[in-house]
C-alpha cells in the first residue's frame, strides 16, 4: 500500500463525475420508456454498481493506488455489462423479426418494435457508460501522477559546495623562553636609572649573533656559441638526356627473278614422217 497524504482535487472531481454520469444512464432510460414497455430496464442495475464503485473511488482513493485501481476494474465492468445489455434488444429484434403493431395479432416468438422512448433511452445509457469509462480512467492517471510525500530532512547548506571542508590544524605550541637572553625589564617611575658602565656590562654580558659573511658574487657562466650555419649543399647538374639512334635504313627487296621459260617444243617435218 502506497497511501496518498494529500487531496488531489483532479482525482476527486474525476471519480465523482464519473459517479453522475454512471447514475444518469442508469436513471434516464427508465424515465424515457414510462408508461410503455421497457425491455431496457435491466441495465439499470449494473449502471447503479457502477455509480456506487465510482463513489468508493472517490472517497477512499487516498488509501492507496491497489485500493483505487480496483473498484475503478469493478466499476468499468459493469458499465460495459450495462451496455451490453442494452445494445442485445435491437440485435435480438433484428435477427428474430418483429410483428406488425397493434391490433394486429403478434405470433409466438416476435416482438413488438422498439419504441421511441426505448431508442432514446439506448442512446443516452451507451453515451454515458461510454463518457464515465473515460472520465474514471482521467482520475485514475492523475492519481499514478501523485508522488508520495516522505519526510526527509533538508540537506545541510553550504556556501560553496564545491570548495573542500578545511582541515583542522593543531595550535602551535608556546615558544620556551630562552634562559641564555635575560628579559629586560622596562624602568619604572620610582627605580633609579642604571648607569652608563653598568648598562655597557650588560650588553657585554648578552650574547650577541654572529654577523653574516657577505655572499661572493659568482662569476656569469660563459654562454655557450652558436656554431655557425652550414652552408647549402650544391644540388648536383641533372644529366643530359641520352639521344636515340637514328633508325636504320630500310632494307631494299630484292627484284624477283624474270619467270623461267620452258623450250618451245620441236616440230616434226615431213620427211621424217614419211620414213
Amino acid at each position: 500500500m502506497d497511501p496518498i497524504s494529500s487531496k488531489e482535487p483532479r482525482v476527486l472531481w474525476s471519480f465523482w463525475v464519473a459517479c453522475g454520469l454512471a447514475l444518469t444512464g442508469a436513471i434516464l432510460p427508465l424515465l424515457l420508456a414510462v408508461g410503455g414497455t421497457n425491455r431496457i430496464a435491466a441495465a439499470a442495475i449494473p449502471f447503479g454498481v457502477a455509480a456506487t464503485a465510482l463513489a468508493a473511488a472517490a472517497l477512499l482513493y487516498d488509501r492507496g493506488r491497489p485500493l483505487a485501481t480496483a473498484l475503478y476494474f469493478i466499476a468499468g465492468l459493469a458499465l460495459v455489462y450495462g451496455m451490453l445489455t442494452m445494445i442485445a434488444l435491437p440485435l435480438r429484434l433484428a435477427v428474430i423479426g418483429t410483428c406488425d403493431p397493434a391490433p394486429a395479432i403478434c405470433p409466438a416468438g416476435f416482438e413488438q418494435p422498439m419504441s421511441s422512448g426505448e431508442n432514446s433511452g439506448l442512446a443516452i445509457g451507451v453515451a454515458m457508460g461510454t463518457l464515465a469509462i473515460l472520465v474514471g480512467f482521467f482520475g485514475l492517471l492523475m492519481l499514478f501522477r501523485i508522488r508520495p510525500h516522505t519526510a526527509t530532512p533538508p540537506p545541510a547548506r553550504r556556501e560553496k559546495p564545491w570548495a573542500p571542508l578545511p582541515a583542522e590544524t593543531p595550535a602551535p605550541a608556546p615558544a620556551e623562553p630562552d634562559p641564555a637572553i635575560a628579559p629586560v625589564a622596562a624602568p619604572t617611575a620610582g627605580s633609579p636609572t642604571p648607569s652608563p658602565e653598568v648598562a655597557a656590562a650588560e650588553g657585554a654580558a648578552a650574547p650577541r649573533k654572529p654577523a653574516r659573511k657577505p655572499r661572493a658574487k659568482r662569476a656569469p657562466k660563459p654562454q655557450a656559441q652558436l656554431a655557425a650555419p652550414a652552408e647549402p649543399l650544391e644540388l648536383v647538374a641533372p644529366e643530359e638526356p641520352l639521344e636515340l639512334a637514328a633508325p636504320e635504313e630500310p632494307l631494299e627487296l630484292a627484284a624477283p627473278e624474270e619467270p623461267f621459260e620452258l623450250p618451245a617444243p620441236e616440230t616434226k617435218s615431213d620427211g621424217d614422217s614419211a620414213s
